[in-house]
C-alpha cells in the first residue's frame, strides 16, 4: 500500500496534528453521532474524531478510493499513534426501525415527511415488514475490524476493550448509552459528559417514529431470525435475551412474506430511481470538529452547560459561530461608544458656567 496515499487521505480526515485519534467506526443508527458530539465536546483539541461508517463513506471524505480504513488505523499504529476505535451494538429489531425511518422521506416512500406523517401505521409497518429481513444487522467488530478473536463481551462492566497492534478496539452498546459518561470517563481518564444528538424522535418525522414505536407489531415468523441472530447471542447475556424475546413476544401479529432477494433488490433499484428528496446530510452533528478559537470558545460552553443539566444545544457551525462573535464584538464596540458619549453629555451638563470678568484700570 502506497504510504502516501494514506498520509494523504489522513490529512483530509483529520483537523490537527495530534498523536491521539479515536475512529468512531460502527454501521449507521446506533447512536454513533451522540458519541461523536459527546467525545468532541469533552475532549476539544486533544484527540482527532472522525465519525465513518465504511469506505464509500471515506471515499465521499477524502476523495480517495484505493486506501481502507483498517490501512489508516495499521498506519496511525505503526507510527506509534494512540489510536482507538469504538463501535455500538443495537438490538435487531430498533436498529431496523431506526434504519427505515432514516430513509422513509428519500427511498421507501419518496415523499414529503410532512405528507408521510398522515400515513397510517398500517401502511409504514406492512411496507417495514416486507423487507425488515433485508435490512442491514451486520456488525463492525465482527465483520470490518479484522479481528480473529473477539473477546467476549463484559456483561459486569456493560463494555469491552481488546487491544491488537496497539489499536484499541471498544464495543459498547446503545441499551447502556446511560452509562457512556462513566465508561468513556474511565476510559479516557477525562471527564466525558453525554450530549444526545441526532435523534430520530427530534426529526420532522418525529411523531409518526414515535407513534410506529408504540403501535408496531412483530409478524410471528420473524421471532425466530431475532432468536438466532448472531450477534444479539453474543452482545446479550442469557436473561437478557430472554427478556428481550419476551418483551416482542407479546407484540406479534400473523406472519409476513417478505420480498425475496430478487424483489428486494428491484424494490431498491426503483427507490432510488424514482427519488427526487435530496437526502445528503449537511451539519450533521452538534459539534462538527472545527477547532478554531470562536468554535473551541463555543465548544467549551457547551460542555459546561452539558455538566449543569442542560439538554438542547445550537450546532456549532462556523460561519455562525465567527458572525457570532464578529456582532458581539459590534455591539460591544457600540455599547463603548454610547458609554462614553453619555459620559461626556453628562459633564458637559455639570461643568460650571463661565463668566467674562471685564477689569477696568482707573
Amino acid at each position: 500500500m502506497n504510504q502516501q496515499r494514506i498520509q494523504e487521505c489522513i490529512d483530509k480526515l483529520f483537523l490537527t496534528n495530534t498523536n491521539n485519534y479515536i475512529f468512531i467506526y460502527t454501521p449507521p443508527k446506533v447512536g454513533s453521532t451522540t458519541l461523536v458530539t459527546s467525545l468532541r465536546v469533552s475532549l476539544n483539541k486533544s484527540y482527532n474524531i472522525v465519525h465513518i461508517h465504511d469506505e464509500i463513506m471515506l471515499n465521499v471524505l477524502t476523495g480517495i478510493n484505493d486506501v481502507t480504513i483498517n490501512d489508516i488505523l495499521i498506519f496511525l499504529s505503526n507510527k506509534g499513534k494512540n489510536v482507538f476505535v469504538i463501535d455500538v451494538y443495537r438490538t435487531p429489531v430498533e436498529r431496523k426501525m431506526s434504519e427505515f425511518f432514516e430513509k422513509l422521506s428519500p427511498y421507501h416512500f419518496n415523499n414529503k415527511e410532512e405528507n408521510i406523517s398522515n400515513y397510517s401505521i398500517t401502511r409504514i409497518s406492512d411496507r417495514f415488514n416486507k423487507i425488515f429481513p433485508h435490512i442491514e444487522n451486520g456488525d463492525h467488530y465482527f465483520d470490518r475490524y479484522n479481528i480473529v478473536n473477539p473477546v467476549p463481551f463484559d456483561f459486569e462492566n456493560k463494555y469491552t476493550i481488546q487491544e491488537i497492534n496497539n489499536i484499541k478496539y471498544i464495543k459498547l452498546r446503545l441499551c447502556d448509552s446511560n452509562l457512556w459518561d462513566k465508561i468513556l470517563s474511565n476510559i479516557f481518564k477525562i471527564d466525558i459528559i453525554i450530549i444526545h444528538d441526532y435523534k430520530t424522535e427530534n426529526k420532522g418525522i418525529g411523531e409518526l417514529y414515535k407513534k410506529f414505536k408504540q403501535q408496531y407489531r412483530l409478524p410471528s415468523n420473524y421471532i425466530e431470525i431475532i432468536r438466532n441472530d448472531k450477534y444479539f447471542n453474543f452482545y446479550y447475556s442469557e436473561l437478557e435475551r430472554n427478556n428481550y424475546i419476551s418483551s416482542w413476544s407479546c407484540k406479534l401479529t400473523t406472519l409476513c412474506i417478505p420480498y425475496t432477494e430478487h424483489e428486494y433488490k428491484f424494490y431498491m433499484n426503483l427507490c432510488l430511481e424514482n427519488q427526487y428528496i435530496n437526502d445528503i446530510q449537511i451539519d450533521h452533528y452538534i459539534d462538527n470538529g472545527c477547532f478554531c478559537k470562536y468554535c473551541t470558545k463555543k465548544r467549551r460552553e457547551i460542555y459546561f452547560k452539558a455538566k449543569d443539566g442542560e439538554k438542547n444545544f445550537e450546532k456549532i457551525i462556523h460561519i455562525e459561530v465567527v458572525n457570532e462573535e464578529r456582532e458581539k464584538k459590534i455591539n460591544t464596540i457600540v455599547e463603548k461608544v454610547k458609554t462614553i458619549k453619555q459620559i461626556h453629555q453628562q459633564k458637559q451638563k455639570f461643568r460650571p458656567k463661565q463668566f467674562n470678568i471685564n477689569v477696568t484700570n482707573k
